[in-house]
């Protein structure tokens, strides 16, 4: 019997995986961990609160995007709580620029393995996992939810969420182009400093090209 990292009551937990159970009119998606890319992964609070779900996975991190989590995980597993609701008028576009940077060192370390759940692991952890993906893997908008849900058939970001993401792409994609103006500027004056020091030591700059 699997047994949650909180709480070991047998019927608590089968009450918890059926709230978990997303089902449709065509057939039921149960409780799972869908990897989106190597070591990255979405899932439900059910299947995240499963010791031997998070052991069989190697996770190393976890990204628990609901409101008050009441459960730990042990002191070798780093834990972040993305604290917003399922709703379209809540505002996750605010925690993004700390949360995917979080996301992004953790896959960063040796061995580092990142879960990110919600309650069915299709509205708030799939926004969140998209985030990422336009940021740190420079995706556009529609590309990265094509390869979440090419991963999580269930994954869909609320309205309101897709809103904001919109916003965050754009905001995203405008960072980068300043990036790369700042890079290059910096480049030009890199390149006037040395003609400037071989004209003051009388290097002719012709013969350094």
């Amino acid at each position: 019997m699997l047994r949650s990292l909180t709480v070991d009551d047998f019927f608590q937990r089968r009450a918890l995986r059926n709230t978990c159970t997303q089902r449709s009119p065509l057939d039921d998606f149960f409780p799972q961990a869908s990897e989106i890319i190597p070591g990255l992964f979405v899932a439900d609070l059910y299947t995240a609160t499963s010791p031997a779900v998070v052991k069989e996975l190697e996770i190393t991190h976890v990204v628990s995007v609901v409101q008050k989590p009441d459960w730990r995980y042990p002191r070798n597993i780093k834990h972040l709580c993305v604290p917003v609701e399922d709703r379209t008028d809540e505002d996750l576009l605010r925690y993004l620029d700390y949360t995917v940077p979080w996301i992004r060192d953790a896959l960063a370390r040796e061995n580092g393995r990142v879960l990110v759940h919600c309650v069915w692991g299709m509205s708030r952890s799939a926004s969140v996992v998209v985030a990422y993906l336009i940021a740190a893997r420079s995706m556009s908008l529609d590309e990265a939810l094509r390869i979440v849900r090419g991963r999580r058939r269930i994954a869909r970001p609320n309205s309101g969420f897709m809103e904001q993401l919109k916003v965050y792409e754009r905001v995203t994609r405008m960072r980068e182009a300043q990036e790369k103006r700042r890079r290059e500027q910096s480049e030009r004056e890199a390149d006037l400093d040395l003609d400037g020091l071989a004209r003051r030591l009388g290097i002719s700059v012709s013969v350094l090209s």
